[in-house]
């Protein structure tokens, strides 16, 4: 597990107030946000609540919440990253100008806590740079960050830190393979001598929407020419992302801060793609072309269809105890807290035995939780509950196998399964309840209200 701090700026302290967030969505509705340089065309579909194969859904927008955070160490609260939620509306402003191409809008609420602005303390976190597979900092830092991310399934995360050194790190990376955006200060990265990057956030969203750079990079002339000769002249030597509509675009770092705009190399000229975001060369204007549009908007329906839906992966408080609520009856998952092992379902009276804790899982078992008993702090496991019964509820100490590994999936808003990871199989209460303690199972998901579940707040 993660080191987290005992002090405000924690993980899970920022999860705590996800309620809450949910909570005020309607009363804030009204609210004008800021970072709303391009504004949604008047009477344009809010594309989450178009069917796709509408034809009103051609000409809808995607709006985007920005969730950023501002993290310092842990647990000393020094080496905090230079970051205003001002500096923030800045980089989105950019980014709304870059991406109206698409039909896109971010959003960004400053208030603290009940907005999209939150402080964490994670050494983890505030160490990461590039991508480093393998590297125990990289490693470590990935998993706290997507730790993160989890909790924020229907917004664009941003982590903005300041970097291993004792300096802080320019520059900033994402992918559409990760779950989050890790951007630095904001004075920390220039271009051309004292020029601030104003266009390096709408960057790194690129790369989290899935656009590729648009260039193959070399330090001078005489590389790229030779590049282009040992290829043959074959002008995709310069491609970076195989679209149609971005030409091939030799980024030649000796020319980044000059205003050319095209270059010849052996006897060959090439556009230089200086007002695309995705590349390096210097522009005071940035936009994408159609076809990285289309991705743009593909990568928005593959990373938040689910989440703006309510539905997709679930991901409780780990900090907070729960009760796990049949969706058929209203009654209780419970731990007895005697020695017989076995979770019974009975009517809800409160207490520790009808409260439970989930804890996240890291590393390959990131998604999965432990569920364990308040009263008895044992975890809820599989068990053979022979020939007649199939598999049983009981609780046992931990041992780590994938009996005791679960997750939860929102079906629609309020009612989730709880899957096993040993067989995919699904907790299913069964369906004569009438006695005063039955024995849930397990059994295959057919979507039944049986193997439906509610999760509450039992603290």
């Amino acid at each position: 597990p993660m080191h987290e701090c005992p002090e405000r700026g924690t993980i899970a302290t920022m999860a705590r107030f996800r309620w809450l967030r949910l909570t005020l969505a309607t009363a804030v509705a009204a609210v004008t946000l800021t970072s709303s340089a391009v504004p949604r065309a008047h009477g344009a579909a809010d594309c989450f609540r178009v069917p796709r194969d509408s034809v009103a859904a051609g000409d809808c927008w995607y709006t985007l919440h920005i969730h950023a955070v501002r993290i310092i160490d842990c647990c000393s609260g020094v080496r905090a990253t230079d970051i205003s939620a001002r500096q923030v509306e800045r980089w989105i402003e950019k980014a709304n100008e870059v991406y109206q191409a698409a039909r896109v809008r971010f959003e960004f609420d400053p208030a603290p806590r009940t907005g999209d602005w939150d402080v964490l303390n994670s050494t983890e976190i505030n160490n990461l740079m590039a991508a480093l597979p393998g590297d125990p900092v990289w490693e470590h830092g990935r998993a706290a960050a997507n730790e993160v991310a989890s909790h924020y399934p229907d917004k664009v995360l941003v982590l903005f830190r300041r970097g291993p050194g004792a300096t802080p790190t320019g520059g900033g990376f994402s992918s559409d393979t990760y779950n989050f955006i890790v951007m630095p200060e904001f004075d920390a990265t220039t271009v051309c001598g004292t020029m601030q990057n104003g266009f390096l956030f709408a960057h790194e969203l690129g790369h989290y929407l899935g656009l590729d750079h648009t260039f193959r990079e070399f330090a001078t002339k005489a590389e790229a020419t030779e590049a282009l000769r040992r290829s043959k002249f074959s002008a995709r030597v310069f491609d970076g992302d195989r679209l149609e509509d971005t030409a091939p675009d030799p980024y030649i770092k000796e020319l980044q801060c000059s205003t050319d705009t095209t270059v010849t190399l052996a006897g060959v000229p090439f556009q230089l793609l200086r007002s695309n975001v995705m590349s390096y060369y210097v522009s005071d204007t940035k936009t994408i072309t159609p076809q990285q549009a289309e991705v743009v908007r593909r990568t928005i329906v593959r990373r938040f269809a689910q989440a703006k839906g309510g539905v997709g992966p679930y991901v409780p408080d780990k900090r907070r105890s729960y009760q796990l609520v049949s969706f058929q009856n209203g009654r209780v998952l419970e731990a007895p807290s005697g020695d017989t092992g076995i979770v019974r379902l009975v009517d809800w009276v409160g207490g520790p035995t009808q409260a439970w804790k989930v804890v996240p899982l890291t590393a390959q078992d990131a998604g999965w939780f432990e569920v364990v008993s308040l009263a008895t702090g044992r975890c809820l496991t599989v068990a053979d509950g022979g020939a007649s019964r199939g598999p049983v509820l009981i609780q046992a100490d931990w041992s780590g196998s994938g009996d005791q590994k679960w997750r939860f999936v929102q079906e629609k808003p309020g009612a989730m399964r709880i899957e096993s990871r040993r067989n995919r199989l699904v907790v299913t209460a069964p369906s004569a309840s009438g006695m005063a303690a039955a024995t849930p199972g397990l059994s295959t998901d057919r979507g039944g209200e049986t193997q439906r579940w509610r999760i509450l707040p039992a603290d």
